[in-house]
């Protein structure tokens, strides 16, 4: 079984797509890894409420500020290598479920950083 390479899928450049729906509906943003097949997305959440996990049948997720389209993009780019680490790297056939080998937990850090950071600095230049 061949390891599928990460994939982005962005938003429309130049929209507000996050913002737009957390203004009228109040509802949140995330950033998603799929690790079965390596995509990389920012979405909406319906509910107003958080979700109570942070990853579910082998989909990761993070939740991010309502930026714009440009800044959901770049987020996406910026974290898209570490992304690509951990669905090399994970093992979805493990015995009892899905093993995190040692040292994935950077890669999954430095996403989570990533995306905190959108809170307090969603301008900022991001270097690797």
């Amino acid at each position: 079984m061949a390891i599928p390479a990460v994939r982005c899928e962005c938003l429309t450049p130049g929209g507000s797509d996050l913002a737009a729906v957390f203004e009228t509906e109040g509802q949140r943003a995330f950033v998603t890894l799929d690790v079965m097949n390596g995509t990389l997305r920012t979405y909406v959440a319906g509910g107003k409420k958080p979700p109570p996990l942070v990853g579910a049948l082998y989909v990761l997720r993070w939740p991010i500020a309502p930026v714009t389209n440009d800044r959901a993009n770049a987020l996406l780019d910026e974290i898209a290598p570490r992304a690509s680490v951990v669905v090399q790297r994970i093992d979805l056939r493990a015995p009892g479920g899905v093993l995190f080998p040692t040292g994935l937990g950077t890669a999954l850090d430095r996403i989570q950083m990533a995306c905190a950071a959108t809170w307090d600095d969603p301008a900022r230049i991001v270097k690797p």
